[in-house]
C-alpha cells in the first residue's frame, strides 16, 4: 500500500511542477529569449502557469480566448465564461517563475520582491524614477543612495527595464 501512495506523490509532484515551474528558473535565460512568455491562467477555480514557447502558441492561445491585446510574460489572466480579465501578476510570483520585475513599471511592492530591495531603497528607486520619468539602464541604480555594486548585480539579475 505504501507504494502506491509514493507513485501517488510522485505523479503529484510530476503534475505540479510542469504546471508551475517554468523549464529554467534562470533569469538572465529568460529575459534575453523572447520567446518564452509565462502567464497565469485562472479558469473554472484552477489556475496553473502556462508558458509560450513561441509567437505562433501565443496567437493560438490568445485566438482560442478572441484576445487582441498583447501578453507579456508576467500577465495573469481571470477567465470567467466569456469574459477575460488582464492584470499582473504580483513582483513575489514573477521572482518566483523566473519573470523579470520591469524597473521603469514596478510598484513599490514588486520592487521589494528583489532580494536585498526593501521599503525604504523601493521608495528611493521610484522617487528617483519619477524624476527621470524612466531608467534607460540598469546602471542607473547606481545614483541611488543604498545601492552598491553587489546590489546592483542582484537587482540586475532579476529585474529588466520594462
Amino acid at each position: 500500500m505504501s507504494v502506491f501512495y509514493l507513485a501517488q506523490l510522485s505523479l503529484l509532484y510530476l503534475l505540479i511542477t510542469s504546471n508551475y515551474l517554468p523549464a529554467s528558473s534562470s533569469v538572465t535565460n529568460l529575459d534575453n529569449n523572447n520567446h518564452n512568455i509565462f502567464i497565469e491562467i485562472s479558469q473554472d477555480g484552477v489556475t496553473k502557469v502556462q508558458g509560450f514557447d513561441s509567437d505562433q502558441a501565443l496567437f493560438e492561445f490568445k485566438s482560442h480566448f478572441d484576445l487582441e491585446q498583447d501578453l507579456r510574460s508576467g500577465d495573469s489572466l481571470t477567465i470567467n465564461d466569456n469574459e477575460v480579465l488582464i492584470s499582473k501578476l504580483s513582483g513575489r510570483k514573477k521572482i518566483s517563475l523566473g519573470i523579470p520585475i520591469g524597473l521603469n513599471s514596478a510598484s513599490s511592492e514588486d520592487l521589494q520582491s528583489i532580494p536585498g530591495i526593501g521599503e525604504e531603497l523601493a521608495a528611493r528607486i521610484i522617487n528617483y524614477r519619477e524624476g527621470i520619468r524612466k531608467f534607460d539602464s540598469i546602471d542607473e541604480l547606481d545614483n541611488i543612495e543604498g545601492i552598491g555594486k553587489k546590489k546592483l548585480d542582484n537587482i540586475r539579475k532579476a529585474s529588466n527595464l520594462d
